[in-house]
Formats: structure tokens, C-alpha cells, sequence
């Protein structure tokens, strides 16, 4: 199905084939992500995964396409250039240099980008991948749990890190699905204050954002405690993100607009007068990727659909006092939004 559909796109576009590079793409289409990379090459009628010699016996053990090998530079362009690639579909993150290099070695003349038709295909989640992200989602879960237990007065947010990083191992991840986030005190003020070697201090917000990576697929969540009894300003800025953060999944559904959602969520943090300390969007997709498709902001008019799978992460940041962030990943679906990730919010 997935192939096909590039194929129907190479014949709309009157492509001589479509050249896929990227690791994740390499994986939603063939079933194989080397370490060292490959090129799936698709045609109107076919495809074939080129793979160097090194990574032969992996692709071939896991590829749903025929796969061949390469030794040198040489012979693969030789390979590539034998499919005549004239018009040729390529990714729009390809590098300049390979694009040059296309022209010059494969005989490459026209580049058309083909992101539009896997970004249609990757944004809707087929089962196999939902339950690879709500197995991901679990593992945060555990992690998130562990960290709870951590974060303490006198703890450095790198141990803290270190131990959610630990559990997600011991429980089946590849790693972390992003440099794992454990911002204190003032840094919590930092959208993405990636844990340091500052010492937790009584009284501290504590902002604690991780996810894992299961199988090739990620999972998102956020949590904010304070280490201690709260003060006012703090539960103020807490319970108007999880007022936000809880109507964004109660209201997020089908036919509804990733702006829409944005919407819903940042009038909440406005109606508690903070809305120019939420200064990102409002989620973003998860997948084979931790940020994809859509962006929940107010640029994205993307209609939710089932099978999407998102985050619904408000935030307030107030540079030199702290923040707060809350952050669920979510699953869209017929009747509504559903928690992936479970950990509880109610935190001080």
C-alpha cells in the first residue's frame, strides 16, 4: 500500500522514479533502517532497496522490497544512473551536494519533491504503529514514575536523567527519544532546559520532559512538581496549564483543525492572564519522528483525523522566576482524543 501509493504519485507527476534516503522513511517504506543508510529506489512499476555491503545481510533479513548491495561510490551511481532518473522525486531534505551529485553521476535533470505524498501517508498511523507508540508511551510512563521518586532536594537533573534514561532500557527502549529534559528553579523557564548539573533546590519548580524510543517509534510526555510545598504564584501558573492541557484533550476530535486545537488551549492560558509566557505551539505529531506532522499551532490548518497520534503540551515560562509544562501524547479517534501516556497530572 505504501509503495503503491508513491508509485500512483511518481505516474501523476510523470516521475522516472523517486530516490528515498532519509532513515525514517527508509523505514516506514521498506522495513529496514541501516545504520549506514540506503537508497530506495521506486519506479511506476517497481522498486529496490541499495544498500552498502556492510548492511547487505540486515536489509535482507527485514526489507519488504528486493534489496542489492554496493561497494563503492562508483557502482552505486552506476546503479542509480541505469534507472535513467531524468525527472526524479527526492525528499525535501535532501542536501544540496547530493543533489549535485545526482545530476552529475546519475544523470538526474529535473528534482520534483515528494513530501507531500509521505507526510499524507506517515500522518495517519496504521495499527502495527499505534501499538508500537502506545508500548513507547508506557515505557515514558515507567520513566516518568522513576523520575518522580528522584527529584529531590540536592539532586543534580542530570542523575535524575540518568534514571529515567536507565528504566527506559531495562524496559525494552532503544533510547531516549530526545535529549531527556529536567529543568530546576529558573531554568525551568527554559523550554528546553536538557538536564544539567544544577542541584534541585527545596521550593523548586521542576520540569521533566522525556520520551522513549520502542521499535522505531516515539512516544512524548511532560510533567512539572515543585520539590516542597508550592507557593501561590507557582500553583496559580501550574493550575492554569492543567486547565489548558486537560480542555485541549477533552476537546480534541475529528474535523477539527490543528489550529483550532491550538486555539482552544492557548485561550485558556490568556483567560489566566499569562498568555505571553506560552510561547510555542501547542503540540506537535509523534511518530517515526519525535516532532512530525501536523504542527497543533495556529500556521496548521490540518483537520484532525483518526489515527493521528499528538501531544497537548501548554506552557508557561516567567524568565527568572520558573515554569511549568504539562504534556500528554494522544491518539485521535472516532469518539474523541485518547491518553497514551497516563502519568498523573495532578502533581502539587
Amino acid at each position: 500500500m505504501r509503495i503503491k501509493r508513491l508509485q500512483e504519485f511518481i505516474n501523476e507527476h510523470e516521475l522516472d522514479a523517486a530516490l528515498i534516503t532519509r532513515r525514517e522513511n527508509l523505514f516506514y517504506f521498506t522495513g529496514s533502517a541501516p545504520v549506514l543508510g540506503g537508497y530506495l529506489v521506486v519506479t511506476p512499476d517497481d522498486a529496490l532497496f541499495i544498500v552498502p555491503e556492510l548492511e547487505y545481510e540486515e536489509a535482507k533479513a527485514n526489507s519488504k522490497v528486493p534489496v542489492e548491495k554496493f561497494k563503492t561510490g562508483k557502482e552505486l551511481y552506476e546503479r542509480l544512473s541505469s534507472f535513467r532518473p531524468r525527472k526524479l522525486g527526492i525528499e525535501g531534505k535532501t542536501s544540496f551536494s547530493t543533489v549535485q551529485t545526482l545530476k552529475e553521476k546519475a544523470g538526474a535533470k529535473d528534482f520534483v519533491p515528494i513530501d507531500e505524498v509521505i507526510r499524507d501517508l506517515r500522518i495517519i498511523k496504521e495499527a502495527g504503529e499505534i501499538e508500537a507508540i502506545k508500548a513507547a508511551c508506557g515505557i515514558a510512563d515507567m520513566a516518568m514514575m522513576a523520575a518522580l521518586e528522584e527529584a529531590s532536594e540536592g539532586k543534580r537533573e542530570r542523575e535524575v536523567a540518568a534514571r529515567m534514561e536507565y528504566v527506559m532500557k531495562m524496559n525494552g527502549a532503544e533510547k531516549p527519544a530526545f535529549d531527556t529534559i529536567v529543568a530546576s528553579g529558573p531554568r525551568s523557564a527554559l523550554p528546553h532546559g536538557v538536564a544539567s548539573d544544577r542541584r534541585i533546590e527545596r521550593g523548586d519548580l521542576v520540569v521533566i520532559d522525556e520520551g522513549a524510543l520502542y521499535r522505531h517509534y516515539n512516544s512524548d510526555m511532560t510533567r512539572t512538581i515543585v520539590v516542597g510545598s508550592p507557593n501561590e504564584k507557582q500553583k496559580d501558573i501550574y493550575y492554569a496549564v492543567l486547565e489548558a492541557q486537560r480542555k485541549g484533550v477533552e476537546v480534541a476530535r475529528p474535523g477539527m483543525t490543528a489550529k483550532e486545537l491550538d486555539t482552544v488551549v492557548r485561550d485558556v492560558i490568556a483567560e489566566y492572564g499569562y498568555g505571553d509566557y506560552f510561547i510555542h505551539s501547542t503540540g506537535h505529531g509523534v511518530g517515526l519522528e519525535i516532532h512530525e506532522w501536523p504542527r497543533v499551532s495556529q500556521t496548521d490548518d490540518t483537520e484532525l483525523r483518526p489515527g493521528m497520534v499528538i501531544t497537548v503540551e501548554p506552557g508557561i515560562y516567567i524568565p527568572g522566576f520558573g515554569g511549568v509544562r504539562i504534556e500528554d501524547t494522544i491518539l485521535i479517534t472516532e469518539g474523541g482524543a485518547v491518553r497514551l501516556t497516563r502519568t498523573e497530572r495532578e502533581l502539587i
